[in-house]
Parts: structure tokens; C-alpha cells; sequence
């Protein structure tokens, strides 16, 4: 059993074995760390973007209600006058500037018998440069004439 040419052999293996130094495995490790804080960087980035893209998102459905809400108003109605509305409006907690333009004039493509519609949005307090610019839905709404209909 305690063959001496077997304990001679297994000695043999375990010295002959070379494992990584302690400079190997201190650039091994700063390299990793390089990497983590690449990826780490990235999502910094992408969390700030999905912010903006949060105030993005919020800022439309406010100008859509704000056009649906003027779409469904009567054509003959104080609020579709021709000029701006500037007001603020809150949702999700955040504040958006609400800028509402009425035109019923040539100077912007507007007639006797139809209005331009602009509704710009923007939040007021948005982390990333992009999603500080305004989102603007525009839209053309004709008085309701009675006229001849083509078959």
C-alpha cells in the first residue's frame, strides 16, 4: 500500500503544478474593475435616459388630452379663439409647461372656416437636455359646413 514509487510520483505532480502569482491576479482583478465600471457608467446613462424618456412620455398624453379636449369643443366656443394659452400642468408628480396656439389666419395656414391647432409641451424640471425640448402635436379643425356631398 505505501508504494514509494506512487508517493514519489504524486509529489512530483503537486510541485510540478504552477499557479497564477499575486501580480497576475492584481492586474486580473484591475482589468475586471475597468470593466465593472464601464458597465456601471452604461447604466447611469440608461437611467437617466429612461427619465427623459418618462418626461417624454407624460408630456405627450398631456398635449393629447389637451387636443382631444379641443377637438371635442364646440366650433363656435371661447377656448378655440385665435392666440396662445401659456399654463402648467402636473402629472406623475412632474410639472409641464402647456402652451396651447389657436390660428385662424393665412400667416399660418388658417382660414375663415378652419383653425391650427399647436399644443407644446415641456417639462419644466427634466434631468437630460433632450427631453427638455418641447413635444408639439399639431392639428387642423374645419368649421362644420353644410354643403353638396359626392356620391
Amino acid at each position: 500500500m505505501n508504494n514509494p514509487d506512487l508517493r514519489n510520483k504524486r509529489n512530483e505532480t503537486l510541485t510540478g503544478e504552477r499557479g497564477f502569482t499575486l501580480l497576475e491576479t492584481t492586474i486580473a482583478l484591475v482589468v475586471m474593475m475597468v470593466m465593472a465600471l464601464a458597465v456601471v457608467s452604461l447604466f447611469v446613462f440608461a437611467i437617466g435616459y429612461n427619465a427623459g424618456a418618462n418626461d417624454r412620455a407624460l408630456g405627450l398624453a398631456i398635449a393629447q388630452q389637451r387636443m382631444e379636449r379641443l377637438r371635442k369643443t364646440s366650433w363656435t366656443d371661447a377656448s378655440l379663439n385665435a392666440g396662445t394659452v401659456n399654463e402648467t400642468a402636473t402629472s406623475g408628480g412632474r410639472t409641464y409647461n402647456l402652451s396651447t396656439t389657436i390660428c385662424n389666419t393665412s400667416d399660418c395656414g388658417g382660414t375663415a372656416t378652419s383653425k391650427v391647432i399647436t399644443v407644446q409641451v415641456a417639462p419644466t424640471a427634466s434631468t437630460s437636455q433632450w427631453s427638455r425640448t418641447a413635444a408639439t402635436i399639431i392639428t387642423r379643425r374645419a368649421a362644420p359646413a353644410v354643403g353638396d356631398y359626392l356620391p
